[in-house]
């Protein structure tokens, strides 16, 4: 069963015992949440009839305890276990034996609890108590989203501001977002944002044009500067070479593109020595001074370097910074020759 069909299933209130969600899309976790504790909880209920248990503080005699008590007038509660290690291989948060109490327990759930396992990314499809949730209800992979699905959520989620977009919009809307290909940063989080800002621009006006996300993409040199470091993470000079020229043609000063690009490299620089010391992107974005999005992107995209390989692209960027205010040499060959050494 697919996300979508998950989602039609709990409108039409029909309701599992039990739900393993699990995947790389947070955003449709959360959103399933949401609406299974609309349809079980109800509004004014939620101390009565929704429990959280954290994966750190799991026991199954909480989970039980739980599990057992009655709804107080509702025909059921709603039980949400949070990051609990035993469905990630050899991670384990609880004991040998009381995983196997888990699942015997599975399979007698009360039929007045609704019990759901909020997972990680990624589970270990070949264990015992994953296999008893598929028996018993539904493990659900919420994955990213393909091209098309992409196309829908945005025109449903524009919608919800009482706002329409065309498919032509759309397709340049997506085009100039970072969330489909292996290598894309952005979650539907980030997507989201993105929508919350042309309906702030648009105002009172309810249908989206070409002209309006022109306008708001304007400002996208940021994700320009991105896309031309993923080319050079991947060491695809011909790309590199030709992004770096058709911000160019935009008419992006080189000084500008040059300025971004070293100070880009020092951030991915920060960002590698912080999260090597345990630091959040979110905590990154305060410790150095950037943007929440912007330290994210940071912290997906250093991955692809060491801290070597980063320090030495920072001299050499100095090196080139100084050939060209002494004009030794001319800006273009200058910043050209600096990808081309960066994506070997």
């Amino acid at each position: 069963m697919n996300y979508s069909e998950a989602i039609k299933k709990l409108k039409a209130n029909e309701i599992e015992k039990i739900y393993l969600l699990y995947g790389e899309e947070t955003y449709l976790v959360e959103e399933f949440i949401k609406v299974i504790k609309e349809k079980v909880v109800g509004k004014g209920f939620e101390d009565l009839n929704f429990f959280i248990i954290e994966g750190k503080e799991f026991t199954l005699e909480k989970l039980i305890d739980a599990c057992e008590t009655l709804p107080f007038m509702a025909e059921r509660k709603l039980v949400l276990v949070n990051d609990l290690e035993i469905f990630q291989g050899k991670k384990k948060s609880i004991s040998e034996e009381e995983e196997k109490r888990l699942v015997a327990y599975i399979a007698n759930i009360p039929e007045t609890t609704s019990l759901v396992f909020n997972g990680s990314t990624s589970i270990d499809s070949r264990k015992k108590v994953v296999k008893e949730i598929q028996k018993q209800g539904i493990v659900l992979h919420c994955e990213r989203l393909n091209a098309k699905e992409l196309k829908h959520w945005v025109q449903k989620s524009i919608r919800k501001y009482d706002k329409t977009m065309d498919l032509k919009e759309i397709e340049y809307f997506i085009e100039n977002i970072d969330y489909l290909g292996k290598t894309a940063a952005q979650s539907l989080l980030d997507v989201e944002n993105e929508i919350k800002k042309i309906v702030a621009f648009m105002g009172e006006r309810s249908t989206v044009t070409l002209s309006d996300l022109e306008s708001i993409f304007t400002s996208s040199f940021q994700n320009d500067i991105f896309k031309l470091l993923d080319a050079i993470e991947k060491k695809r000079m011909g790309e590199a070479i030709k992004r770096f020229n058709a911000m160019i043609h935009k008419g992006e000063p080189i000084v500008k593109i040059a300025a971004t690009l070293g100070n880009q490299v020092r951030n991915l620089l920060k960002t590698k020595l912080l999260l090597e010391e345990g630091y959040s992107s979110k905590m990154i974005a305060g410790k150095i001074g950037i943007h929440p999005f912007v330290a994210t992107k940071c912290a997906n995209q250093c991955k692809g370097f060491t801290i070597e390989r980063l320090e030495g692209l920072l001299s050499q960027f100095l090196q080139v910074d100084l050939a060209i205010k002494s004009g030794k040499m001319k800006d273009h060959i200058a910043l050209e020759l600096f990808i081309i050494e960066m994506c070997k």
